[in-house]
């Protein structure tokens, strides 16, 4: 039986200011004749009351970091480093510098982000695996925790194996899983990261048993499939791309909608059979609590970065798609995404099997 699923593998100052006069008091008899006043030699005092500064003025004026809550390599990692190579341009000369913090599936990164200062210089990469992760392991945040920016990007799950393997196409591959459950093994970024469940979900749709191999991030990944740890790696774009270019690897399965640019010959899962398709998204956020002035003035920088051609080809390269949405429709997704995995990680029973993990 054929089953859809469809997973789609990124405040206003007011100053109030006032002054009064009194009238002068009145004498009860006025003399004949009366003296003007003299006039004050002092300078009048000034306000107590300063306009207030635009924080967003000349934002930034020092470099912006960037935490990354998995290894270098993986997914994330390559995106926002494409980002940061764009970014000085766009934004007063100052570098996004990246902050590999990876740990508990991306959890010790998200974690440790939630302290950071809101002044603007502090944003955090964000993606399916982030909303996700939430209804499948105990973490100390949830949706609200942080402020969306923006969205950066969208990109395809795909199933990797070394070049030598004996599948050389998903239907294969399918056929060896079902005959012996258990046996094959799929290496993931992280417990209920997004390629984690795109595996869950992938295991599901073709009623077989997998082995699942959880590691710090899609770069480890990468590794421990080249070394032969696991039999085969779900990944999401650009991770492992190089490898594949390189002739290390070969792509069994893409769970996009449609054919890699990059790698025509390489079929969808429906035109392979299987009606499942599987995507990703990246963005940016900021600690709560960042003035609104900022959000908008990283929004803006931002979004030229993605626009930047040399991003846009950066992308491209990695089979990735520029997707861009702004603060206000990204909340609105993240809160619509947060609602759907919610609903189908509950109905697949996958929270309270890996809630423990």
């Amino acid at each position: 039986m054929k089953r859809t699923l469809s997973l789609v593998l990124a405040i206003a100052l007011i100053c109030l200011s006032g002054c009064g006069q009194s009238a002068a008091p009145q004498s009860s008899a006025a003399p004949a004749q009366s003296a003007a006043p003299a006039a004050s030699s002092e300078p009048a005092a000034p306000s107590s009351e300063a306009p207030a500064e635009d924080p967003a003025a000349d934002f930034p004026a020092k470099p912006v970091e960037a935490t990354v809550q998995w290894a270098a390599g993986g997914g994330g990692d390559l995106v926002f480093r494409a980002l940061a190579d764009v970014f000085a341009d766009h934004a007063n000369g100052q570098p996004m510098v990246i902050k590999n913090v990876e740990g508990a599936s991306g959890v010790t990164g998200s974690t440790e982000f939630m302290d950071a200062e809101a002044d603007g210089y502090k944003v955090m990469h964000v993606n399916t695996a982030h909303v996700s992760k939430i209804h499948m392991s105990e973490v100390p945040y949830d949706i609200t925790s942080f402020e969306p920016v923006i969205q950066i990007v969208e990109s395809y799950n795909y199933l990797l194996v070394n070049a030598d393997a004996k599948w050389n196409t998903l239907d294969e591959f399918i056929a060896d899983a079902k005959a012996a459950p258990g046996t094959i093994s799929i290496g993931n970024a992280g417990v209920g990261g997004g390629n984690h469940l795109a595996a869950l979900l992938f295991e599901q749709a073709v009623d077989a048993e997998f082995s699942h191999i959880s590691y710090s991030g899609g770069g480890p990944t990468v590794t421990g499939l080249l070394s032969g740890e696991v039999d085969a790696a779900m990944c999401n774009a650009p991770e492992g791309m190089t490898n594949v270019d390189a002739g290390q690897l070969k792509i069994l399965g893409n769970f996009g909608s449609k054919r890699f640019e990059k790698y025509p010959d390489v079929p969808t899962a429906q035109e392979s059979g299987l009606d499942l398709t599987i995507e990703q998204w990246r963005g940016v956020v900021v600690p709560k609590g960042t003035p609104p002035e900022l959000i908008a003035k990283l929004h803006d920088i931002i979004k030229e970065c993605v626009e930047d051609e040399r991003y846009v080809e950066k992308m491209k390269s990695m089979d990735a798609v520029p997707a861009y949405k702004n603060t206000a429709d990204f909340k609105a997704f993240m809160e619509s995404e947060n609602k759907r995995f919610e609903e189908l990680i509950k109905s697949k029973g996958l929270g309270d099997r890996y809630k423990a993990s």
